[in-house]
């Protein structure tokens, strides 16, 4: 019998730490689907031998059940308008990070460009 590790370990942290997000594609006009993401848009200590440095890049996880499951392909989240904890970013790249049931029951790691604001 196989492990279903979306059951035991992606649901509880989506449980836990994620929050509600709206995701805009790029080809939609406008409409938006909610999902479920991990902020990782904070600075993160990184070890490199005996250095540590701090990340600057900002990115968030969301599950790509989740995904496929409203009826979005990873593919199609490159240019999308992700808006999250009061802020809106840019999908700039998605990198598939897998599982052990298969990288279609992973997660998708989206790496985030900061949206500015043309208001004057």
């Amino acid at each position: 019998m196989a492990v279903d590790y979306s059951a035991l370990l992606y649901d509880p942290i989506y449980a836990e730490l994620g929050v509600p997000a709206t995701l805009t594609l790029a080809d939609t006009d406008g409409a938006e689907v909610e999902i479920t993401v991990y902020d990782q848009t904070r600075r993160k200590a990184l070890s490199a031998g005996s250095a540590e440095v701090t990340s600057v890049e900002p990115s968030a996880f969301a599950r790509i059940p989740e995904l496929t499951g409203k009826g979005i392909a990873v593919r199609d989240c490159y240019g999308a308008v992700l808006t999250f904890n009061g802020r809106s970013w840019i999908v700039r790249n998605c990198k598939r990070q897998g599982s052990p049931n298969g990288e279609d029951f992973g997660e998708v790691l989206f790496l985030l460009k900061e949206m500015v604001s043309t208001d004057g």
